[in-house]
């Protein structure tokens, strides 16, 4: 896994009550394993706007967002009735096909977006050259 940010990155992004000290470090690993995740390439050093979307990412791995599961689908219908008492709720059903898509929070999205520039092509090569090569 490749470290993109680090605590103290996101210390100076969103200061220093984001999260307990003791979690820090596992939130951090996992905005990491995230944006490794994504098969962004990032030059040295790395950009601010992808530390930004790291910072996002510990945070959104620190309020428990950054890999929820969605367990109900979208709400379709509801039905409610005063007198008789009647509640009525349906919701599409969560498949692997609609999984992907479905919406993601708020700090993720963002994340998201600011590391496009540095996603590879499907199918793409990156040709690079060392300069400390003869």
């Amino acid at each position: 896994m490749t470290q993109y940010v680090t605590v103290t990155d996101v210390d100076g992004q969103l200061g220093t009550a984001w999260a307990p000290e003791a979690d820090k470090a596992r939130f951090v690993a996992m905005a990491n394993a995230y944006l490794s995740a994504q098969g962004i390439q990032v030059p040295e050093p790395v950009p601010d706007d992808v530390i930004m979307a790291g910072a996002e990412l510990a945070a959104a791995a620190a309020d428990g967002s950054l890999y929820a599961q969605q367990s109900q689908g979208t709400l379709t219908q509801k039905r409610v009735k005063a007198d008789g008492a009647e509640v009525e709720k349906r919701y599409a059903e969560v498949s692997a096909a609609s999984a992907g898509t479905s919406a993601l929070p708020s700090r993720v999205q963002f994340a998201l977006a600011l590391i496009v520039p540095y996603k590879a092509a499907v199918g793409s090569i990156t040709v690079g050259y060392r300069r400390d090569c003869p």
